[in-house]
């Protein structure tokens, strides 16, 4: 089974895609086709038990297997994250696109956690909240965030500042 993976745009020399997480029946399959789609980074939202309970708990070593980078930053489910560090999270992964990287972002389903980093790291590339929002929901094939908090941030982020 081919995971789904979408493309949402190209920032400087790399480009940033919004996926569920990979399955954990067919993980090996699925990050060799991330392999082949040239990501050469994969950010997980998911919590650590919550990465156990839907057997990823390898992922990292199967992306390394493929020369894959892997950053875990755990925000609790429909949740928000801790803002000082999320802010460095937006600061070091838009770096990291301009700079070549293509960058697969994950949770649970792709839509929440995925969808509010997606959009801020566009924010940050000067595209104003909305239009991210929009970016995000018309690659993914879904409205993006999950709940009104998600999309606070998002609007927050875009004015400098979180409530």
């Amino acid at each position: 089974m081919i995971p789904q993976v979408f493309e949402v745009t190209a920032i400087g020399k790399g480009a940033i895609f919004v996926m569920p997480k990979p399955s954990s029946m067919w993980l090996s399959d699925d990050i060799n086709y991330l392999f082949g789609l040239g990501i050469t980074k994969v950010v997980s939202l998911l919590e650590v038990h919550e990465a156990f309970e839907l057997g990823l708990e390898k992922e990292e070593q199967e992306l390394q297997k493929h020369g894959i980078e892997y950053l875990n930053f755990p925000i609790q489910d429909r949740g928000l994250p801790k803002l000082a560090p999320f802010t460095e999270l937006v600061e070091s992964l838009y770096k990291d696109i301009c700079d070549g990287h293509n960058l697969a972002i994950h949770c649970r389903v792709g839509i929440g956690r995925t969808g509010t980093l997606a959009s801020c790291i566009l924010i940050k590339d000067k595209y104003d909240a909305q239009t991210a929002i929009d970016m995000v929901s018309a690659a993914r094939g879904v409205g993006i965030p999950d709940t009104q908090e998600q999309y606070d941030l998002i609007c927050n982020y875009e004015k400098g500042y979180f409530t």
